[in-house]
């Protein structure tokens, strides 16, 4: 198998290149993967979320034969958030998991730190009006959506390096 992937940030790149070092696959750009990945070959998908779609996953799996997919956003990972990306996004049957990536707005264009800004405008503003009774938790995530940050973790890819395992077996 093949992990395809493609990243706007740097943040899916960053899961895509640490899942291929830990099970010994091959790691290779979405753009560049037409030329490199076989027509047999097995392909694990790994895209960012733009608006609740994984970005590329349409011309994966019309190009390749998509074993499981792996949408990377900024929300935390929850049961709301996978069965989201399993209404919005077409698999063919293929498995469907998240990870929590990051946010870069000094990486990205106006126009998606205004979409984020605005998407996000609601939880700012709640985590701001509690003042001093946020948890620590809140704190942190309130840094997060007016700075950035990331939440890459190899811990993170537990259930997708799982599911890898009983492919094999």
């Amino acid at each position: 198998m093949v992990i395809v992937y493609r990243s706007n940030t740097g943040f899916t790149k960053e899961y895509a290149e640490m899942l291929g070092k830990a099970e010994k696959m091959k790691v290779c750009p979405l753009a560049e993967a037409q030329g490199k990945v076989g027509p047999g070959e097995t392909v694990f998908f790994m895209g960012p979320l733009m608006a609740g779609h994984i970005a590329g996953i349409d011309q994966a799996v019309r190009q390749f034969a998509v074993k499981g997919v792996c949408g990377v956003g900024m929300s935390p990972a929850s049961p709301q958030v996978l069965e989201t990306l399993a209404k919005a996004n077409y698999t063919n049957g293929a498995p469907i998991f998240y990870l929590q990536g990051g946010w870069a707005p000094k990486k990205v264009g106006w126009l998606k730190r205004r979409m984020v800004g605005m998407a996000t405008k609601s939880m700012r503003e709640s985590l701001r009006n509690k003042g001093s009774r946020r948890t620590p938790e809140e704190d942190r995530q309130l840094d997060f959506l007016l700075h950035g940050g990331s939440f890459v973790a190899f811990e993170n890819l537990k259930a997708i390096q799982e599911w890898m395992e009983e492919l094999t077996m």
